[in-house]
């Protein structure tokens, strides 16, 4: 999200609602004033829910997914990827400082396409990547959710899921069950009917704790009424430790060249082997730098032109820049990267970048999620909010995200002279799962002191 204010929230009016937070995320479901729609009415607790699932209708208790074949986990990746782009591509179009998570955007809109039916599952699919093996996605996706817990020396990553339903609501067990077992996303009871401010700010509190204070108020005043039925969070939060730390005592102040003029910026700076690259094609070269204790790294990818970032912007997608990193070369660079914080501002709505891509049914009259919830409670989608946070200096990185919803290059050869690298002109920067090509969190620096 961008790191300043966002347009003004709409009002929300007595209808289903989704509401998504990235970085921690959170979809909102609300009974609704419409007609009843010629959809199949009368579903129980015994309807299966959507078709990204084969699941029985009172399973028993869920027991943990077993590891998958690291194909799996690359296709997961792979999907991942192809959203993160294509959602860049209408994200990007927003000037200044951006920062996202596309893996908590995707993980909600996961969980959500588990319980729609028909039009309203096919659009969620094309737009999240989710067609296929229904098998190979639900393995992928608990997988991702299970490898995306670490604690330990230099690295502490953690991706947490829950639902929030109101306590009086029929939700569907086959539903619940698959939330519980894929995503390991609980059901919460609260009452929106009643108190649906001590609701929000429950919920609130909890996006507060799982990403250690770094996103707050998730769900805006006013993203909850007592028409809501359910909000779905994801939250994810990632602190790690460079693999080899940048001296503090080598970082000084230099000039960074802004669109709208030079600034200065806090540099950091080390001269070593990185796994990096040149791509003479597309004007750009990049460098990875590597997390300690984890397949964890942040990529930059750094235009050769000052104003050559739009360019390379426009011609985005997963398998050009899985191509970009799929090499195994290593250049000694002199590096000089600034240090640079994009702090969360409103909620990003996501309705309107999705609806961009194709989303368009789950936000409408005609919304089919009678996978979590009997038809008589016409639950669609009414927002998506999202809120990212990043910080980079010399130590590591500390990035967390919220999601609401009320989804090779030719190389230099090796040598002992040092190849300059110095991140002085707007670059963007991908923090990847190395092992699989997943992408956790990805943005835009235009100026590091924005």
């Amino acid at each position: 999200m961008r790191d300043r204010s966002s347009s003004n929230l709409p009002s929300l009016q007595r209808r289903d609602l989704l509401q998504g937070l990235l970085a921690g995320l959170a979809v909102g479901c609300s009974v609704s004033d419409r007609e009843p729609t010629d959809r199949p009415q009368g579903a129980g607790n015994d309807t299966k829910p959507g078709p990204m699932f084969d699941a029985q209708p009172t399973p028993p208790e869920p027991a943990p997914p077993e590891p998958v074949d690291p194909e799996v986990a690359m296709d997961i990746g792979k999907r991942n990827g192809e959203f993160a782009f294509d959602f860049y591509g209408q994200l990007g179009k927003q000037p200044g400082n951006l920062v996202y998570s596309p893996a908590s955007i995707a993980l909600a809109f996961a969980m959500v396409h588990a319980g729609a039916k028909g039009k309203t599952a096919a659009e969620i699919a094309k737009v999240f990547h989710l067609e296929g093996d229904t098998a190979k996605l639900q393995a992928g996706l608990a997988d991702a959710v299970r490898r995306w817990q670490s604690s330990k020396e230099g690295l502490e990553l953690a991706v947490a899921n829950r639902l929030f339903g109101e306590a009086t609501t029929p939700f569907e067990k086959a539903y619940l069950a698959l939330t519980d077992r894929v995503f390991q996303a609980p059901l919460e009871p609260v009452d929106y009917k009643n108190a649906h401010e001590a609701a929000r700010a429950r919920i609130n509190a909890w996006v507060v704790e799982r990403t250690h204070d770094r996103i707050r108020d998730l769900v805006p005043e006013g993203g909850v009424d007592p028409s809501t039925r359910l909000v779905l969070v994801n939250a994810i939060y990632f602190k790690g430790a460079w693999e080899e730390p940048f001296s503090e005592s080598a970082t000084k102040p230099g000039d960074f060249f802004a669109p709208k003029g030079k600034t200065t910026a806090s540099f950091m700076r080390a001269s070593r082997y990185f796994h990096s690259g040149v791509v003479k094609s597309e004007g750009l070269q990049w460098a990875e730098l590597p997390y300690q204790n984890g397949p964890y790294a942040m990529t930059i990818v750094l235009p050769d032109a000052r104003d050559g970032l739009a360019k390379i912007e426009a011609g985005l997608s997963e398998a050009k820049v899985r191509g970009w990193l799929a090499g195994t070369d290593y250049r000694r660079l002199d590096l000089r990267l600034p240090k640079f914080k994009i702090e969360p501002g409103d909620p990003l709505q996501l309705s309107r970048l999705l609806g961009a891509l194709g989303l368009s049914t789950p936000f409408g009259g005609n919304a089919d999620f009678t996978g979590m919830a009997p038809a008589s409670e016409q639950i669609q989608l009414a927002e998506a909010f999202h809120k990212a946070f990043i910080a980079v200096d010399e130590k590591g990185t500390e990035a967390a995200a919220a999601t609401a919803v009320s989804m090779r290059a030719g190389a230099a050869a090796p040598t002992d002279e040092p190849i300059p690298f110095v991140v002085d002109r707007p670059f963007l920067f991908l923090l990847r799962d190395t092992s699989s090509g997943a992408i956790l969190f990805m943005g835009r620096v235009e100026s590091p002191k924005a």
